[in-house]
């Protein structure tokens, strides 16, 4: 679906917890939040802080050129 919205025009960033399986699809720009659990992938909940410096980190993502399949492991320390 990224790359379909990609082709589009529009650019994409994917936060992912399941760094392995993303790797296998190349995505145009990606963030790993380190230590996150699954189903937790902006954070915990009611956790606005740590979930709005998340999706930050993913739109910043959006203003630099990326190297498809490079997955920037990134550490929010108030998760």
């Amino acid at each position: 679906m990224q790359r379909g919205i990609e082709a589009q025009g529009i650019p994409t960033s994917l936060i992912t917890l399941d760094v392995e399986q993303s790797s296998l699809m190349r995505p145009p720009r990606a963030i790993h939040p380190k230590g996150f659990q699954f189903g937790h992938s902006l954070g915990k909940p009611n956790d606005v802080k740590t979930q709005m410096k998340v999706l930050e980190t993913a739109l910043a993502e959006l203003m630099e050129r990326q190297e498809p399949g490079n997955i920037h492991e990134v550490h929010f320390p108030s998760y």
